[in-house]
């Protein structure tokens, strides 16, 4: 999908989802259990607003020019 089709809600729920997700990512290398709780909790909580508002963050969506 052409950036300029995506509402302006749709990308920062994708560069929300993308931000939590390597967070997640950082929490689990560092070993800390409330550090990766914390961080799910808030991928979860994102990941569940976009698909109550149709935007589907399952999947990176392909950029084409």
């Amino acid at each position: 999908m052409k950036p300029e089709t995506m509402s302006l809600f749709e990308q920062e729920m994708r560069d929300q989802v993308a931000s939590a997700r390597e967070a997640l990512i950082l929490a689990n290398s560092k070993g800390d259990a409330l550090l990766v709780m914390a961080a799910q909790a808030h991928l979860d909580g994102l990941v569940d607003l976009a698909r109550r508002n149709g935007v589907d963050v399952s999947a990176p969506a392909p950029l084409t020019a």
